[in-house]
């Protein structure tokens, strides 16, 4: 496939989902961008160029890369809450390859990558801060350039499979770019509390985003990366209605400041 429509199609589903986001409040939109709208078109491009098997490799990689993407919103949040946009965009960056020996480790099989991904999910929400209640309010996501950005990311991660292997093509796939440019954004109009009520929706999404890239892992052989790429965004889709059933936040409107409720609970009837 040429290299300008795979770039077109990466691009474009960046901006659908992102031009979503920007009609709910900050923690739906936080959900919205753990999805894999980079990753997922990586994955097809790879399995097309270079086999269903490489592909199915890479996703793994990127199953226990949400490690990493848990760990730059722990600390991107709680540095945002003393110091400025560089500061806590580079420390949570600087935040998430600390994590990049582990995930290497686990990446050679599904099941301890996931394990990871679900583990590391779990703690992150307990050591995200709880921002005070606020209004709903839209995210300024600037979408233009994050689209085009992702899909420069899309691109590198293919580019860079001959060279580098399964796991950093996965890793390539899997970093926080639509996550780092909108909570950027948003430390720089609202300030830590609407980056905390970003970051928080972004955590839970990171289920889903790991459920997507565990099914296409396990059936990318067996039926070919197009169906396996269809049951992903099933499975995907389905683990994300459940997590945001069970979520503790509604509408955007988590406790106030100092409250620390159960991760999850099953709504009343």
């Amino acid at each position: 496939m040429d290299w300008f429509w795979k770039a077109l199609l990466t691009a474009g589903s960046v901006l659908m989902v992102m031009a979503l986001a920007r009609h709910c409040g900050r923690h739906s939109a936080g959900m919205v961008a753990a999805l894999p709208t980079v990753t997922a078109p990586s994955l097809a491009w790879l399995a097309h160029d270079r086999g269903s098997a490489f592909a199915a490799e890479a996703a793994i990689a990127s199953v226990a890369a949400c490690a990493m993407l848990a760990a730059f919103a722990v600390v991107h949040a709680r540095v945002a809450r003393h110091r400025g946009v560089v500061t806590a965009l580079g420390c949570g960056i600087v935040g998430a390859a600390m994590f990049a020996e582990p995930v290497a480790l686990v990446s050679s099989t599904l099941p301890t990558a996931l394990a990871l991904a679900i583990f590391s999910s779990m703690l992150a929400l307990r050591c995200l801060p709880v921002p005070p209640r606020q209004a709903l309010l839209t995210v300024r996501t600037p979408l233009v350039a994050t689209a085009l950005a992702a899909a420069g990311l899309g691109l590198l991660s293919v580019a860079a499979a001959p060279l580098f292997g399964s796991f950093a093509s996965g890793l390539l796939a899997s970093l926080p770019l639509i996550s780092g440019a909108v909570a950027a954004t948003e430390h720089a109009s609202t300030g830590h509390v609407g980056v905390a009520h970003f970051l928080r929706g972004y955590v839970t999404g990171l289920l889903a985003r790991a459920a997507f890239c565990a099914a296409f892992a396990l059936l990318a052989v067996p039926v070919g990366w197009e169906m396996a790429s269809l049951a992903a965004v099933l499975c995907a889709a389905g683990v994300g209605l459940v997590v945001r059933a069970l979520s503790t936040f509604h509408t955007d409107q988590p406790p106030a400041l100092g409250e620390r409720p159960p991760l999850l609970r099953v709504p009343r009837a």
